[in-house]
């Protein structure tokens, strides 16, 4: 899982990278960033100890988050219409839904979207995790980080999970 280390640097290997939450692949980046400022004694003395602290939260984080969806090649997500986005293996309608509650979504199933798309499933239809996060930068999306209903190779349906207050 960690590439370059004889170079002092630890940084999760693509593999590993392409299954975290991306909030995760962010602070690993920052404490890096942090890590630079404060070898160069740009930072107050207790930081390394903050970092540490960061660090082993990181880690407990990476150790215990096995239902994160599995992400799938970038030809499948090209295949999909998806091609500056990755998509997940095809999910359940309960892993969508434990999914969106994890995001902070309290209770998906009352969601008007989720009861609208979950009607008109049809056999064969199949969910996906569609993270269009890395692509939002370079192409207009709205919502970069939702569910899509897949009925065959098309998208029948999208569940946008996230709350905005």
């Amino acid at each position: 899982m960690v590439r370059g280390v004889d170079q002092g640097k630890v940084m999760p290997s693509r593999h590993a990278r392409a299954n975290m939450p991306v909030s995760l692949i962010a602070l690993i980046r920052f404490l890096r960033k942090a890590e630079a400022r404060y070898r160069r004694n740009d930072t107050p003395a207790g930081f390394g100890f903050v970092i540490a602290v960061l660090f082993a939260f990181a880690a407990t984080g990476c150790a215990s988050a096995p239902t994160a969806a599995k992400m799938e090649s970038k030809s499948v997500a090209r295949e999909l219409g998806f091609p500056k986005c990755s998509v997940s293996a095809p999910l359940s309608q309960q892993e969508v839904i434990q999914g969106a509650k994890r995001m902070g979504n309290p209770n998906p199933e009352s969601d008007p979207q989720w009861i609208r798309v979950s009607a008109s499933m049809q056999p064969g239809d199949h969910w996906r995790l569609v993270d269009c996060l890395g692509a939002q930068r370079s192409m207009r999306i709205g919502d970069p980080y939702y569910y899509a209903l897949f009925r065959g190779s098309k998208v029948a349906g999208e569940f946008h999970f996230i709350i905005v207050n």
